[in-house]
């Protein structure tokens, strides 16, 4: 498989990856937490930020906009005319 192809299934990869994560915080299944020296805090809304904003950008990069630059030299002029 060519690079970009490559890249974009791993795009789908981790876009469904942290769509599931993102489900499990938000049905709280799953939470995280950190250790700051006085105990556990829970960090679970600002990991639900992270994963959204995350999936945001792999969304982008997936969308028609995003692959224009990963479209073979001979699809091109077709591209063109769908603007």
């Amino acid at each position: 498989m060519p690079a970009p192809g490559r890249f974009i299934a791993w795009c789908k990869q981790e876009q469904a990856s942290l769509e599931q994560q993102l489900e499990m915080m938000e049905s709280g299944k799953v939470r995280t937490g950190e250790d700051i020296g006085s105990g556990w805090i829970d960090t679970t809304e600002q990991s639900i930020e992270r994963a959204k904003a995350r999936l945001a950008e792999l969304n982008e990069l997936l969308t028609e906009e995003g692959t224009a630059s990963v479209v073979k030299p001979s699809d091109l002029s077709h591209h063109e005319h769908k603007r």
